[in-house]
Protein backbone atom coordinates (compact mmCIF):
# COMPACT_ATOMS: atom_id res chain seq x y z
CA UNK A 1 0.00 0.00 0.00
CA UNK A 2 2.91 2.28 1.20
CA UNK A 3 4.12 1.76 -2.79
CA UNK A 4 0.80 2.54 -4.17
CA UNK A 5 0.78 6.03 -2.34
CA UNK A 6 4.24 6.64 -3.34
CA UNK A 7 3.31 6.15 -6.71
CA UNK A 8 0.48 8.32 -7.03
CA UNK A 9 1.87 11.17 -5.05
CA UNK A 10 5.26 11.15 -7.79
CA UNK A 11 2.62 11.57 -10.76
CA UNK A 12 0.75 14.08 -9.24
CA UNK A 13 4.06 15.89 -8.30
CA UNK A 14 5.37 14.96 -12.24
CA UNK A 15 1.99 16.46 -13.47
CA UNK A 16 1.29 19.55 -11.72
CA UNK A 17 5.03 21.06 -12.29
CA UNK A 18 4.43 20.18 -16.18
CA UNK A 19 4.33 23.60 -17.76
CA UNK A 20 1.22 23.25 -20.42
CA UNK A 21 -0.39 26.13 -22.72
CA UNK A 22 -3.97 24.28 -22.80
CA UNK A 23 -4.48 20.63 -21.43
CA UNK A 24 -6.76 18.79 -23.24
CA UNK A 25 -9.33 17.07 -21.35
CA UNK A 26 -12.42 14.79 -22.27
CA UNK A 27 -14.87 12.65 -20.36
CA UNK A 28 -17.36 10.00 -21.51
CA UNK A 29 -18.40 5.92 -20.58
CA UNK A 30 -16.65 2.86 -20.85
CA UNK A 31 -18.32 -0.26 -20.83
CA UNK A 32 -16.84 -3.42 -21.41
CA UNK A 33 -17.58 -7.27 -21.51
CA UNK A 34 -14.69 -9.99 -20.57
CA UNK A 35 -15.87 -13.53 -21.03
CA UNK A 36 -13.58 -16.48 -20.04
CA UNK A 37 -12.94 -19.81 -21.05
CA UNK A 38 -11.19 -22.83 -19.21
CA UNK A 39 -9.90 -25.26 -21.55
CA UNK A 40 -7.72 -26.91 -19.47
CA UNK A 41 -6.68 -27.57 -15.71
CA UNK A 42 -4.00 -24.75 -16.65
CA UNK A 43 -5.18 -23.02 -19.85
CA UNK A 44 -7.91 -20.88 -20.08
CA UNK A 45 -9.09 -18.20 -23.35
CA UNK A 46 -10.58 -14.70 -22.71
CA UNK A 47 -11.72 -12.48 -25.00
CA UNK A 48 -12.79 -8.67 -23.82
CA UNK A 49 -14.69 -6.31 -25.67
CA UNK A 50 -14.09 -2.28 -24.62
CA UNK A 51 -16.40 0.81 -26.22
CA UNK A 52 -15.25 4.29 -25.35
CA UNK A 53 -18.13 7.04 -26.24
CA UNK A 54 -17.23 10.65 -25.55
CA UNK A 55 -19.91 12.93 -23.57
CA UNK A 56 -17.45 16.17 -23.31
CA UNK A 57 -14.21 16.95 -25.00
CA UNK A 58 -12.99 20.46 -24.42
CA UNK A 59 -10.98 20.41 -28.19
CA UNK A 60 -14.16 20.41 -30.05
CA UNK A 61 -15.51 23.23 -32.00
CA UNK A 62 -17.57 21.23 -34.30
CA UNK A 63 -20.07 19.85 -31.65
CA UNK A 64 -21.74 20.98 -28.73
CA UNK A 65 -21.20 19.91 -25.43
CA UNK A 66 -22.20 17.53 -23.92
CA UNK A 67 -22.16 15.41 -26.96
CA UNK A 68 -22.18 11.30 -27.59
CA UNK A 69 -19.54 10.48 -29.84
CA UNK A 70 -17.82 7.41 -30.99
CA UNK A 71 -13.94 7.01 -29.16
CA UNK A 72 -12.80 3.85 -29.78
CA UNK A 73 -13.73 0.27 -30.14
CA UNK A 74 -10.98 -2.57 -28.68
CA UNK A 75 -11.50 -6.37 -29.31
CA UNK A 76 -8.84 -8.26 -27.48
CA UNK A 77 -7.71 -12.08 -27.19
CA UNK A 78 -5.85 -13.72 -24.74
CA UNK A 79 -4.52 -17.16 -24.23
CA UNK A 80 -3.52 -17.78 -20.65
CA UNK A 81 -1.34 -20.46 -18.79
CA UNK A 82 -1.03 -20.78 -15.38
CA UNK A 83 2.80 -22.23 -14.26
CA UNK A 84 1.62 -22.13 -10.55
CA UNK A 85 -0.54 -21.00 -7.96
CA UNK A 86 -0.69 -17.09 -8.55
CA UNK A 87 1.44 -16.80 -11.40
CA UNK A 88 0.62 -17.00 -14.96
CA UNK A 89 1.58 -15.65 -18.44
CA UNK A 90 -0.33 -14.88 -21.21
CA UNK A 91 0.27 -13.87 -25.09
CA UNK A 92 -2.66 -11.68 -26.38
CA UNK A 93 -4.00 -10.11 -30.11
CA UNK A 94 -5.73 -6.70 -30.33
CA UNK A 95 -7.82 -4.77 -32.61
CA UNK A 96 -8.85 -1.17 -32.30
CA UNK A 97 -11.60 0.56 -34.57
CA UNK A 98 -11.16 3.89 -34.32
CA UNK A 99 -11.71 6.86 -36.67
CA UNK A 100 -9.24 6.31 -39.70
CA UNK A 101 -6.66 4.98 -36.97
CA UNK A 102 -7.48 0.87 -37.22
CA UNK A 103 -4.18 -0.72 -35.38
CA UNK A 104 -3.50 -3.74 -34.41
CA UNK A 105 -1.40 -4.81 -31.28
CA UNK A 106 0.10 -8.43 -29.72
CA UNK A 107 0.40 -8.80 -25.64
CA UNK A 108 2.90 -10.37 -23.77
CA UNK A 109 1.63 -10.54 -20.32
CA UNK A 110 3.07 -11.79 -16.81
CA UNK A 111 0.61 -11.75 -13.74
CA UNK A 112 1.89 -12.08 -10.09
CA UNK A 113 -0.98 -13.06 -7.29
CA UNK A 114 0.12 -12.47 -3.85
CA UNK A 115 -2.43 -12.74 -0.48
CA UNK A 116 -1.93 -11.04 2.04
CA UNK A 117 -4.82 -11.65 5.33
CA UNK A 118 -7.70 -10.42 3.58
CA UNK A 119 -6.24 -8.90 0.90
CA UNK A 120 -5.81 -10.07 -2.75
CA UNK A 121 -2.99 -8.23 -4.43
CA UNK A 122 -1.88 -8.31 -7.99
CA UNK A 123 1.24 -7.38 -10.41
CA UNK A 124 0.79 -7.28 -13.82
CA UNK A 125 3.76 -6.79 -16.38
CA UNK A 126 2.75 -6.49 -20.15
CA UNK A 127 4.85 -5.42 -23.00
CA UNK A 128 2.69 -4.69 -26.17
CA UNK A 129 3.60 -4.25 -29.87
CA UNK A 130 1.11 -1.76 -31.88
CA UNK A 131 1.10 -1.15 -35.53
CA UNK A 132 -0.62 1.37 -37.29
CA UNK A 133 -1.38 1.95 -41.38
CA UNK A 134 1.73 4.90 -42.49
CA UNK A 135 2.83 5.05 -39.15
CA UNK A 136 5.76 4.57 -36.35
CA UNK A 137 5.47 1.03 -34.46
CA UNK A 138 4.97 1.71 -30.94
CA UNK A 139 6.23 0.06 -28.21
CA UNK A 140 4.98 0.07 -24.45
CA UNK A 141 5.99 -1.63 -21.25
CA UNK A 142 3.09 -1.64 -18.38
CA UNK A 143 2.85 -2.35 -15.00
CA UNK A 144 -0.52 -2.11 -12.60
CA UNK A 145 -0.79 -2.83 -9.26
CA UNK A 146 -4.09 -3.37 -7.92
CA UNK A 147 -6.08 -4.66 -4.42
CA UNK A 148 -8.95 -6.29 -3.92
CA UNK A 149 -10.33 -5.93 -0.52
CA UNK A 150 -13.53 -7.10 0.51
CA UNK A 151 -16.12 -5.05 1.82
CA UNK A 152 -18.14 -7.80 4.21
CA UNK A 153 -16.05 -10.29 5.78
CA UNK A 154 -12.77 -11.23 5.50
CA UNK A 155 -13.06 -12.55 1.86
CA UNK A 156 -15.58 -11.79 -0.54
CA UNK A 157 -18.00 -14.41 -0.99
CA UNK A 158 -21.12 -14.75 -3.49
CA UNK A 159 -23.62 -11.80 -3.11
CA UNK A 160 -21.26 -9.88 -1.38
CA UNK A 161 -19.07 -6.64 -2.47
CA UNK A 162 -15.54 -5.74 -2.58
CA UNK A 163 -13.41 -2.65 -3.64
CA UNK A 164 -10.56 -2.77 -6.07
CA UNK A 165 -7.76 0.29 -6.36
CA UNK A 166 -5.60 0.15 -9.38
CA UNK A 167 -2.55 2.31 -10.22
CA UNK A 168 -1.00 1.63 -13.94
CA UNK A 169 2.16 3.60 -15.43
CA UNK A 170 2.64 2.58 -19.14
CA UNK A 171 6.26 3.85 -20.89
CA UNK A 172 6.10 3.90 -24.47
CA UNK A 173 8.51 4.54 -27.63
CA UNK A 174 7.55 5.51 -31.38
CA UNK A 175 9.18 7.21 -34.10
CA UNK A 176 12.05 7.85 -31.76
CA UNK A 177 9.62 9.86 -28.97
CA UNK A 178 9.15 8.45 -25.35
CA UNK A 179 6.17 9.23 -23.65
CA UNK A 180 4.36 8.22 -20.26
CA UNK A 181 1.23 7.55 -19.08
CA UNK A 182 -0.86 6.85 -15.84
CA UNK A 183 -3.79 5.34 -15.42
CA UNK A 184 -5.71 5.31 -11.84
CA UNK A 185 -8.65 3.78 -11.00
CA UNK A 186 -10.76 2.81 -8.08
CA UNK A 187 -13.82 0.49 -8.46
CA UNK A 188 -17.18 -1.05 -6.65
CA UNK A 189 -17.55 -4.90 -7.45
CA UNK A 190 -20.29 -7.65 -6.75
CA UNK A 191 -19.11 -11.30 -7.28
CA UNK A 192 -22.67 -12.78 -8.11
CA UNK A 193 -21.01 -16.26 -8.06
CA UNK A 194 -18.18 -18.29 -8.27
CA UNK A 195 -18.61 -17.07 -11.97
CA UNK A 196 -20.06 -13.87 -12.55
CA UNK A 197 -19.56 -10.93 -11.14
CA UNK A 198 -19.66 -6.79 -12.17
CA UNK A 199 -17.52 -3.71 -11.25
CA UNK A 200 -18.70 0.27 -11.86
CA UNK A 201 -15.23 2.54 -11.81
CA UNK A 202 -13.99 5.51 -12.12
CA UNK A 203 -10.86 5.44 -14.06
CA UNK A 204 -8.54 8.47 -14.34
CA UNK A 205 -5.82 8.84 -17.53
CA UNK A 206 -3.15 11.25 -17.80
CA UNK A 207 -0.67 11.58 -20.61
CA UNK A 208 1.63 13.91 -22.22
CA UNK A 209 4.10 14.17 -19.58
CA UNK A 210 7.21 14.94 -21.87
CA UNK A 211 5.60 15.17 -24.70
CA UNK A 212 4.04 18.49 -25.56
CA UNK A 213 -0.22 18.44 -25.40
CA UNK A 214 -0.81 17.14 -21.68
CA UNK A 215 -4.05 15.40 -21.92
CA UNK A 216 -6.62 14.07 -19.28
CA UNK A 217 -9.10 11.37 -19.57
CA UNK A 218 -11.67 10.55 -16.97
CA UNK A 219 -14.18 7.34 -17.45
CA UNK A 220 -17.32 6.21 -15.96
CA UNK A 221 -16.94 2.44 -16.61
CA UNK A 222 -18.74 -0.33 -15.96
CA UNK A 223 -17.40 -3.67 -16.69
CA UNK A 224 -18.70 -7.64 -16.54
CA UNK A 225 -17.36 -10.63 -15.88
CA UNK A 226 -18.22 -14.21 -16.94
CA UNK A 227 -16.37 -17.77 -16.57
CA UNK A 228 -17.58 -20.57 -18.11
Amino acid sequence: MRRLIFLIALLFIIKTSAAQDKQIFFTGIFPEISLTKKISQRNKLNFKVENQEVIFDNRDTEFENPQFTHYRTDLMLFFDRSLRPGVSVALGVFHRFQDNEDGNRIIQQLALLQRLRNLRINHRFRTDQTFTRNDDIELRFRYRFSVEIPLEGDEVDPTEFYLVISEEPIFSGKGGEFEIENRTAIALGKLFNSNEKLEWAVDYRTDGFIQEGFRTRLWAKISYYYNF
